[in-house]
């Protein structure tokens, strides 16, 4: 795609200009850390947790240096955002469980665990009057004062999940938009406020395959991704001139690129005629 040459030719300008790191493609996690912490790197990815956790802990030993989140810069599209599946995670059950005489009362604490109010607080909040006081829907809820977690009462001498076992991640998603935002400091809720007012993209269009469609593109796709990796980072490290894009796509075409679409888009067809 022209957006994909695009974006290529964006971040060769980076490395060629030495804004971009060279090793940041390859490095681990643990590489890019330090440099940040030693002040050789201006700019890493990181979520909430890893700013407060980890971050800013990483360059305190810097005089006067300060780190915060800043939106995602914005591209040729303008202000958007991926249109992806909201779907976070989901929930298997064991086949012997039905066989259980316990199963009826196991649906029922798996149903409160998951999807009621007060479950989605517990998992995530623990228990009011202990980890935590007030309320999420008046905004009156607040961390106890000797309980601290992601940049919540940061002074605080028990941590959430480290002392009490609350916000296991495999519990604790879902729920409102306040209980959400309830764990967030402010600057993040900054952060949230400028991202969500940002177009959301259409979500990909389905096209789902049927059995012998998926063999045949999985013979394919291991293939064609490892070549366009490969190709993307030589292009971006200027390892492989621009000039050579052209060429590039007809390797891909070489490597079934063209019958990979077409089942798709043949999958799309099908599916949108039957919808």
């Amino acid at each position: 795609m022209d957006e994909y040459k695009q974006m290529v030719t964006f971040v060769n300008m980076l490395v060629s200009e030495k804004l971009l790191d060279p090793e940041s493609f390859t490095q681990q996690d643990d590489q890019a850390r330090q440099k940040f912490a030693n002040g050789k790197s201006l700019v890493i990815s990181c979520n909430a947790q890893t700013l407060v956790n980890e971050l800013r802990k990483d360059i305190a030993p810097i005089a006067g240096a300060t780190v915060t989140k800043i939106p995602v810069p914005i591209g040729p599209a303008g202000p958007t955002k991926p249109g992806v599946v909201r779907l976070e995670n989901g929930v298997m059950i064991s086949k012997k469980a039905r066989d259980s005489k316990n199963f009826v009362a196991l649906m029922q604490f798996v149903d409160w665990l998951y999807y009621s109010d007060a479950g989605q607080l517990f998992t995530k909040w623990g228990v009011q009057g202990t980890t935590y006081t007030g309320s999420v829907d008046d905004g009156s809820f607040k961390l106890a004062p000797d309980v601290k977690f992601g940049g919540l009462n940061t002074t605080g001498s028990k941590h959430l999940q480290v002392d009490y076992g609350f916000f296991n991640g495999v519990f604790s998603y879902g729920g409102s938009t306040k209980l959400l935002n309830s764990q967030f400091p402010e600057e993040e809720k900054k952060f949230q406020d400028v991202m969500n007012g940002r177009k959301t993209l259409p979500l990909p269009p389905v096209a789902p395959l049927s059995a012998d469609e998926r063999e045949q593109v999985t013979l394919w796709e291991s293939g064609l991704k490892d070549y366009s990796y490969q190709q993307t980072l030589k292009f971006a490290l200027g390892q492989r001139p621009l000039s050579e894009w052209d060429s590039y796509v007809s390797e891909l075409k070489g490597k079934n690129a063209q019958q990979y679409v077409d089942v798709v888009n043949k999958a799309y067809e099908r599916k949108k005629k039957g919808n």
